[in-house]
Formats: structure tokens, sequence, C-alpha cells
């Protein structure tokens, strides 16, 4: 798209170096007590100081007349003045007025990097007021404007008269054409000190053709980074909510203060307004994202009520450093009903999380106290059943390794979970584990890892199974001893083009068969995957209330190529033996437990710097079919960023309605030319008929002077009153324009 500027003659002027000539300095005096002073001489190599500093003149010749009292300067003149600068084919300065004419190809250089261009120019003694003809400015930005005349003042005003503004650059084909778009107005004031430019009268044009009036608008000037006013409107519509508008307003409350408030109209579902708060404190920070409408309301179950109701959501985070040891924060996260975020496109999680905390570092030691709120939004969900956390607390001292000849953890752990319904648990925790790593003489590294924890457990409304006759509620203790030694034997050989690195590992981990008590409810261990990251962690399950006991046998194989010219392919494989035949505390589907586990792996090839390949995998160890299987592809190159990824995992839990899951996920952009690039991303399920869980596809042309694009989207998501959705968005932003 070729586009014109409303000025194709402008171009940036530089300061000269006059060579092969004579060159004339004359340093003027011009705010001088006791009167205007003029020195004339050849070369002299400096000037006079001025409130503005001192003022220098090249030109090929100077003539003063003493009987007017004027100095023309003439020939490819410069007046400098700071970092102000005045160039012009003719420059006259009248010492009794202080005023300095210039004609002919003038151009003045602003400090801020504006220059302007003009026939010409009458300007005070500083540089800073005065009258100019058929002005054209060419802003830091490459923006610019032209007009028929201008006045300035204070030294930073500029009023153009019949006027108009652009910041698209000409076409190199055919500047002769009208720029994309272009602002026509008939009075337009530059204020660089409020950093503004207002409009009066004022027509929008694209390509030559007026399309809108208005008698007064304005936005900042280029140099502008944040500024109170309207951003791009943005349109579309979709099943769900019909045809949608929005109009943003960026309000700038002060400098580390800022709030973007967006009133939406929908015609299904009527208005609604979304807001974006930040706030940056000498020690902290506050954010926050919220809405709030009045509309159609819908019973948890996804019914709707016929009634309207007030809905929103509100997502808000803070912390803040309380010294150089302490900081506290907080997060919140509620919506007013289960469906709400996913009817309006905010956002799809299965619960909202809330907490309060505070943090203290002190070295190597580490210590928080925080409290978690949630609010379940699954279709399964019983609010009586959500649980409060109220508090949990964590400390960690870690011992100098040099003063044991090892690294000595001793931590402290305690929680508290209620619910209004089911389960309440409270639990107490004392931990201390040592490590101590060293390399023999033949290069094996050894890794000696002794842990010993203490639980105390009390728990209300325990089942078993569910049955109420059953309750198994009361108080437990644990003790939880463990031992593990870990070798590892890196070999390296050095090879032409590269380094091949093989290490075989192997671990032996002896802790005692601890039976699974019914009084202790899985609260913070339920999502355990096993996969090449936790073969050989001495305790494989993240939380507290599931232990990883029993003793076992680990081992694994570990090869990797290291290429000189940037190339690596590691390859990992590896096997747990569990020496007791059944562990409890794992389902049947965890590929672990029950004697021999799954075999794990992970494959990474990196064939050049814009291409990453990965694959990881949990083989069954019977038949050796993939139980997991994840492939990913990672692209970076400079013109096109991608992500493909592909997941197969096999359901071997028993449960009904459960399936085995088996989807493919694309993502991408590409920049096809230096304007035009293209988006796309799509979720496909494998295993059900090819249905497609999610598509979207964008198109965007960007250039100096506009940007606008189109995204279409198609969610296949059902939950209850939600029902596939497939919405179309206009995006439209013009530079300079506060858009």
């Amino acid at each position: 798209m070729a586009a014109r500027s409303p000025v194709n003659d402008m171009s940036r002027p530089s300061l000269r170096t006059l060579r092969n000539r004579t060159a004339i300095a004359l340093v003027l005096g011009l705010v001088a007590i006791g009167g205007p002073t003029l020195a004339v001489a050849q070369s002299l190599p400096g000037g006079i100081a001025t409130p503005e500093g001192p003022v220098q003149i090249i030109a090929d010749e100077i003539i003063y007349n003493p009987n007017s009292h004027t100095v023309t300067a003439t020939g490819k003149v410069e007046i400098a003045q700071g970092e102000r600068v005045l160039m012009a084919d003719k420059i006259t300065y009248f010492e009794d007025s202080r005023i300095v004419a210039a004609s002919g190809n003038v151009s003045l250089l602003e400090p801020s990097g504006e220059v302007l261009f003009a026939d010409y120019v009458e300007l005070d003694d500083q540089l800073r007021e005065g009258f100019v003809q058929t002005i054209k400015l060419l802003f830091a930005d490459d923006s610019r404007a032209a007009a028929v005349r201008a006045i300035r003042r204070d030294g930073n005003v500029t009023t153009l008269e019949q006027a108009v503004y652009s910041p698209c650059l000409p076409c190199v084909e055919h500047p002769e054409r009208a720029p994309l778009w272009q602002v026509k107005a008939v009075k337009v004031t530059h204020d660089q000190a409020a950093k503004k430019i207002e409009y009066e009268d004022a027509t929008f044009e694209v390509f030559g053709v007026p399309v809108a009036y208005t008698p007064y608008f304005s936005h900042p000037d280029p140099s502008v980074k944040r500024l109170s006013g309207f951003l791009s409107p943005r349109i579309g519509g979709s099943d769900r909510l019909g045809y949608h508008i929005a109009t943003p307003y960026f309000w700038a409350i002060d400098d580390a203060t800022d709030l973007t408030l967006t009133p939406h109209y929908t015609t299904e579902e009527g208005p609604y307004v979304t807001g974006d708060y930040r706030q940056l404190f000498s020690k902290g920070q506050l954010l926050a994202q919220f809405s709030a409408g009045y509309g159609n309301s819908y019973s948890d179950d996804g019914t709707d009520t016929g009634d309207d109701a007030f809905r929103g959501h509100l997502f808000a985070k803070g912390d803040w450093q309380v010294n150089d040891n302490w900081r506290i924060g907080f997060n919140a996260e509620r919506a007013t009903s289960d469906t709400y975020l996913k009817r309006f496109s905010f956002s799809s999680p299965n619960y909202l999380t809330s907490d309060i905390y505070a943090e203290g570092f002190y070295g190597r030691s580490y210590a928080s106290i925080i409290s978690y709120s949630f609010q379940d939004l699954r279709n399964s969900a019983d609010p009586g059943q959500t649980p409060l956390v109220l508090p949990l607390g964590y400390a960690s001292w870690v011992v100098e390794p040099e003063q044991i000849g090892g690294r000595l953890d001793l931590t402290a752990s305690g929680i508290a979970i209620s619910r209004d319904e089911g389960t309440s648990q409270r639990r107490f925790s004392l931990g201390a584990a040592w490590q101590r790593p060293w390399i023999t003489d033949l290069g094996t590294v050894f890794t000696l890892d002794l842990s010993v924890r203490g639980d105390v457990f009390n728990s209300e409304d325990v089942y078993v199974d569910g049955d109420k006759n059953n309750d198994v509620s009361g108080s437990t203790t644990r003790l939880l001893p463990k031992a593990s030694l870990e070798m590892r034997y890196p070999l390296v050989r050095t090879m032409e083009g590269g380094r091949h690195v093989i290490e075989p590992i192997a671990q032996i981990v002896l802790a005692p068969s601890v039976p699974l008590s019914d009084k202790i409810s899985n609260e913070d261990s339920q999502n355990f995957e096993f996969d090449d990251t936790n073969l050989f962690a001495v305790n494989r399950f993240s939380g507290y209330d599931r232990w990883d006991s029993g003793s076992r046998f680990v081992y694994g194989l570990r090869s990797a190529y290291y290429g000189d010219d940037g190339t690596t392919l590691s390859v990992f494989f590896g096997e747990s033996y569990e020496f007791n035949e059944t562990n409890e505390v794992y389902d049947d589907s965890a590929g672990i437990g029950h004697g021999r586990s799954d075999f794990v792996g992970a494959i990474t090839y990196t064939p050049t710097y814009w291409l990453e390949l990965q694959h990881n995998f949990r083989l069954d160890k019977e038949d050796l079919s993939f139980n997991r299987n994840d492939i990913r592809a990672i692209i970076t190159g400079k013109r096109v960023q991608a992500y493909i990824g592909y997941t197969s995992v096999k359901d071997a839990s028993g449960v009904a309605n459960q399936t085995d899951r088996d989807e493919i996920y694309i993502a991408g952009q590409a920049k096809v030319t230096e304007n035009w690039s293209v988006y796309g991303d799509t979720r496909q399920r494998l295993n059900d008929s090819n249905t497609s869980l999610s598509t979207g596809l964008g198109i965007f042309y960007t250039d100096e002077c506009i940007e606008v694009g189109t995204v279409y989207r198609r969610d296949t998501t059902r939950d209850r009153d939600i029902e596939p959705d497939t919405s179309v968005n206009v995006v439209l932003r013009l530079r300079n324009l506060g858009m």
C-alpha cells in the first residue's frame, strides 16, 4: 500500500562543516546586560553567553550596516543557539527590534528533534517567537504537517492556519498521491510544553476522500508515551454477544497511576464496562482488571433465570516490599457466576484462586505464611466442599555447607483446611534433609541424601468410600525416614565438530513402607504425573499428604551431542523398580508403584538456531505402547514463530465416561511482507471424529501510520449455558491519534 505525506520534499538537515570556502564566524551578544553588542571575527572559537547560551552564525558572507543597525548573512547560513539551529539562504538580524528574518530554504531544528521548514520566517533573537509563512513540520517520529502560515510564541506553542497532518510516509512510486489518511483543519495548535496537538474544524480524509468531520479534537504529540484520551474503538460480533462495540478511554491519573475504562455494548447481552487499573509505589505495585454489567442471570446448572442481575469479575494483585527481608502481597480472583468469564471471553479456568501472603528472605533461609480461598467453576463443583486454607505456613533454614560438610535443610510446615461440607484437615510437619555430593578420582559423581519428616494430622468428617457410617476422623501421626544414594558417571568424547556425552545414572532409595492412613485426606498431591523430570526425585510427590514410601532402585541413561555450530541432540531413557509389589499411594494409571514402572524418556533435538524438537513419553512396561506421548516443535525464526504440539494420554483409570486423550495444537504467526502478517491457531481432538476444539485466524496490515486487521475465532466449548461460539473482531489503530 502506497502512502504520501502532505509534505513530500522534507529532509532532515545536519550541521555542516564548511570546506573549501571562506567561513566567517559571527558571535552575537543578543541579550547582554547594558544593551546588545556585536563581535565579528575570522574563525572565532566560541561565543558570548546569553540566557539561552551562546549564539553562533556560519555563512559565506556577512555584512553589517551601521546606519540601519542590521546584520545580513547570505549563502548557506546557520545560526546555532544551544541545541536549536536555524538554517536559510539569507538571514537578517535587526539589532534595534531584535528580530531575525530568514528567507529561502528556511529550516529550524528544535532540541526535541522536530524540524520546521518555511519560505519566510521572522523570529525574535532567542529563536522562540515569531511568524512563519508557508510552514512544513517534520516531527521526531517522521510524522508531518503543513500549513499556509503559522505563529510561534513562548518558544513552544505553534499555531498553524489551514493545516494538514499525517504520519504516513510518501509513496515511493507515486509521491503525488494523497496519503493513506490525513487530518485537515482550519486551525492546529501544537503546544510542546503540554505535548498536545489540538484541531479546530477538522476533517478526516482517507486517500484524499473526506470521511468524518469534528469541530474539535486533540491528541498527544509524538513525544508522549502516555496521556489521557480515547483509544482505538473495537468492533466485532459473535454468536454469544451479538454485534459488539467498545470504546476505551485511557486516564493517566498521575505519573505512577493510570486507568483504562472501556464501555462495551452488545446486542445480545446488553452494555457492560471493563477496566484496567495500574499503580506503582516506591516499594510496590497494584494491578487490577475488572468488569461490571447488568443483564441475564444464570443458575449454577446453566438455566436462564429470566431475571436481570448484576454480573462481573475482579482480578487484582499487589505486592509491597516492607523492608530488606520481608514483603507482603495479595491476589484476588472472583466472578459472579461459574460461566461468566467464558460467556464474555475473558478466560476459561476451572477455578479462581485468591490469597494473601507474607514472605521473608534471610540469606539461604525462607519463611512464608499464606491463606487461600477458591471459587470452583466446574460443573461438578459443590460450593460447600470448596476448601478454605487458613493458614498455610512454611519455614526453611539452610545451614552453610562448609559447616557440616554438606547441605542441611531444616523445615517446618503447617496448614489448616476447612469446608462447610466434607473433610476438614489440619497438619503440622517438621523435617530435616542432609545432602552431600562428591566426585571420585575416576569422575564418578555420588550424591548421598538423608532425610526424616514427622507429620501430625487431625481431620474431621473423613468417611471411608463416602460411607457416613464409617467415619474414621481423628488424629494420626507418622514418621517418614528416607535414605538415597545416586551415582552418575559422565563420559565425554571430543569429536570433530562437537562433543558426545554418555551418562549412566543409578539410584537406590531406602524407606519403610508406611501404610496409607484413611484419616489423611489427599488435599495437595492429587495431580501426580510420572515422567522423566521426577524419575530420580527422592520424594516424587510435590505435596505432604501422600508420601513416596517403600524402597526402590532407579536407573537411566542420558546421551547427548553438542555441536560446535549450536546443534544439540539429547536422549534420556529410564525406569524404576519398586521392591514392594504394591504401593497404594499411586493410582493404577500412574505407571508406577507396582514392581517395575513404565519406561519414561525424553528426546530433544536442535538442528538449527530457529528449530527445536522435543519428545517426552511414557511406555507401557509390558508391551512398550505409549501410555503418554508428547511431541513439540518450536520455531523461532526472524519472520516466522510457530508451536506445534501433540499429546496422547491413555486412560487406565477405569472410571466411567473417561476416554483416552489424543490432541494436536498448532499456533503460529508469520510476517509475509514488510507490512502484512498472519496469525493462526487450532486445537483438534483426534480420537473423537477429528473434532475441532478451537480455531483462530488473524490477518494484519501495519505500517508507519496505521494498523488494521481482523481476527476470526471458533470455539466449540460447551458448559451449561455456554454453547459453541463463532466471533469476528476488527482491529484498527491510527498512529498518533491516541488509537
